[in-house]
């Protein structure tokens, strides 16, 4: 009867993830992205997170507004390059047992992001989170995939939906990814404050998010 209903419950898995309703959520004037509902939002001036449950991974986003005193000038494509390979540089120092993998460019429109992943060895199991940099319009949007490797057949296809939903306004073009303070090559480089400001609260909730995952699997091996 047990091996019955496990297979049964693998058999309605796919019909019940395709059932639930994804909406557009505007983020601000320039980004969109679609979501499943139910999610939890908190917004301040210096600060935008969302956080949202799929059927089988866990939506982050975060959207941080540049701040002159911290956020390096991104006058060219190298200097936004440099600026997300110290992002990914400061994921990796945030986990000592995590590695990257999958980095690669990519573009929403005309716009540049990295994606890539960090997979770590919780112990009870293998959690990955996919990540999708994108700095533009004045600030850096960081939206995230959480999921456990063991359900990545059905998490991954949500990966996809979440990852290509995200659009932006045609009025954004390439030059709105660089930031609009005047160079001034005497100022020090304040890259790694700005990553480690984002970073310190990944780290907060993804950690959260982490103990959560390992309880709910500790409870399952019981």
């Amino acid at each position: 009867m047990k091996k019955l209903i496990i297979l049964l419950a693998i058999y309605l898995i796919p019909f019940l993830s395709r059932a639930q309703t994804w909406d557009t959520f505007r983020i601000d004037n320039a980004v969109s992205v679609g979501l499943p509902k139910g999610f939890t939002k908190t917004e301040t001036k210096q600060q935008f997170s969302l956080v949202a449950r799929s059927s089988f991974g866990t939506i982050l986003i975060f959207k941080v507004p540049d701040n002159p005193q911290i956020t390096p000038d991104i006058e060219k494509d190298r200097h936004l390059k440099n600026y997300y390979e110290n992002y990914i540089k400061s994921v990796k120092q945030s986990s000592k047992s995590g590695i990257i993998t999958d980095e690669k460019d990519n573009l929403i429109g005309e716009l540049k992001v990295k994606d890539f992943t960090l997979k770590i060895d919780t112990g009870s199991g293998v959690l990955l989170r996919d990540f999708r940099i994108l700095h533009a319009n004045g600030a850096t949007y960081t939206f995230e995939f959480l999921h456990e490797n063991v359900h990545k057949e059905f998490a991954v296809p949500e990966r996809e939906k979440f990852f290509n939903s995200i659009e932006v306004n045609e009025t954004i073009s390439s030059s709105d990814q660089y930031t609009i303070q005047a160079p001034n090559s005497d100022s020090p480089d304040n890259t790694k404050y700005l990553i480690l400001l984002i970073m310190v609260v990944l780290l907060a909730i993804g950690l959260t998010i982490l103990r959560i995952l390992i309880k709910r699997a500790q409870r399952t091996d019981l």
